[in-house]
């Protein structure tokens, strides 16, 4: 039987820290404007007539360009955001912040570190200042890390086991780089320095590797936002090469659930090969679309009446870079089966059915999240980096349609050919190795 419990994307999971409250956005069809400055930061503007307006910060900061010896470093980096700044105390920034109802919060995956802003329109100018020192005038003051370490143990205590499990994913498939870890290693929580990460802020909180996107305002408001930004140039941080391996790693933890992720190399951001298996993703099934209702996936019926399980297909892509694959919840003595039915089903061809069943849901994903305000900005920002432009989500949504099914279907079998790569947690007893697939 089938569960929902992966029906909530999970792949993309960020640390957030968040203060006070804000508004919901009124969204209105219009264009976006965007352009790169002089000094090469990325702007973007949605001028929706948002009651509310949201401004996201980005930086190439996310955990693969830190250093091999400093691994963690990111996470430590979205946690500190909201501590002491040379201008103002952790405390005034959460008493101004629920004083003018505005909301900030920062997150991150393993390309970009955002941090984002939601203010109603007469608070803007208060809010936006608070912002600015935030993220331009951090201190990294060694008490106050050591006294956020708590949140850091808490942040790794409460991840989902498939989050573990596709986190191990990443490091089997790409070792280094896109396989450093979301979160850092409990053991090195108190070995980063106050120096180690002011030199990792320095490197890479810079104008060069910047994006700031405005949801609610116009460009004009966003390149004002980057002249306020007091930043400094400094030799910026080269991303390692991601080089696809292919491999796996346990993590044995006991219970009575196997957690398994499994993948195939991808395709980079911004390619329609990216699009293609984001379609496939949804393809393959994502559990069932009505509660207590049946699950007619291609993945549930090759999984079978084993029992209670939840299995869902994703992609991510990144800038040179991707995993298309699954994620698998099963008791642990049907993870023999559950495991080599899914690793058949993703070098299977997909049906004519699906793939337009893939379609709907993908577009339906993209519309969703273009009315979350925050998700938004976050999401152009992203694609400011990934391709120098951006594009509405109705033009995504037109682009899936125009995506035909032989293109869906080579995208996979060019996926296929590569080797499979796993990540488990869990009881792994009857888990199978990759090498047994």
């Amino acid at each position: 039987m089938a569960s929902k419990t992966l029906v909530a994307p999970f792949i993309r999971h960020v640390t957030i820290r968040g203060y006070a409250q804000a508004a919901p956005a009124v969204k209105k069809d219009v264009r976006i404007q965007s352009s790169v400055l002089p000094n090469k930061t990325f702007v973007a503007a949605l001028d929706n007539g948002s009651p509310v307006t949201r401004v996201t910060i980005a930086f190439k900061a996310g955990s693969r360009y830190e250093p091999q010896a400093e691994l963690g470093l990111s996470h430590v980096l979205r946690s500190a955001a909201g501590l002491t700044t040379k201008n103002i105390s952790s405390f005034l920034i959460q008493r101004k912040l629920s004083q003018i109802g505005a909301y900030v919060s920062a997150s991150g995956d393993r390309e970009f570190i955002y941090y984002t802003l939601e203010a109603t329109q007469d608070k803007l100018n208060d809010a936006l200042e608070i912002l600015n020192n935030l993220v331009s005038n951090q201190e990294f003051r060694p008490w106050e890390l050591n006294d956020n370490a708590p949140r850091l143990k808490y942040d790794i205590i409460s991840l989902p086991p498939q989050i573990r499990a596709v986190d191990l994913l990443h490091k089997a498939a790409y070792r280094r780089g896109l396989g450093n870890s979301l979160f850092i290693s409990p053991k090195r929580i108190n070995d980063i320095s106050s120096e180690s990460l002011q030199l990792f802020a320095s490197q890479n909180i810079t104008p060069s590797r910047c994006a700031v996107t405005v949801i609610g305002d116009s460009q004009e408001r966003a390149a004002l936002i980057v002249q306020n930004l007091k930043l400094t140039s400094s030799d910026a941080s080269q991303a390692e090469a991601s080089t696809y391996y292919g491999g796996e790693l346990r993590k044995e933890i006991g219970g009575d659930l196997a957690h398994v992720a499994l993948a195939v190399q991808g395709a980079p951001a911004g390619s329609p090969q990216a699009l293609a298996l984001a379609v496939a993703a949804k393809a393959l099934g994502n559990g069932p679309v009505t509660k207590w209702g049946a699950d007619n996936s291609p993945l549930a019926k090759a999984i079978g009446n084993i029992g209670p399980f939840a299995a869902a297909g994703f992609n991510v892509s990144y800038s040179d870079n991707g995993l298309f694959g699954v994620v698998l919840s099963v008791p642990k003595d049907e993870a023999k089966v559950a495991v080599k039915a899914v690793a058949k089903v993703l070098k299977t061809s997909l049906s004519a059915d699906a793939i337009k069943a893939g379609k709907n849901q993908l577009k339906t994903q993209v519309l969703n999240e273009a009315d979350t305000g925050s998700s938004l900005a976050e999401s152009l920002a992203a694609q400011g980096f990934y391709t120098g432009s951006v594009r509405s989500a109705v033009d995504i949504a037109k682009d899936i349609d125009q995506i035909s099914n032989n293109d869906i279907s080579q995208a996979v079998s060019n996926a296929a050919k590569n080797k499979i790569s796993i990540g488990a947690v869990g009881n792994l007893a009857f888990v199978p190795y990759i090498d047994e697939l």
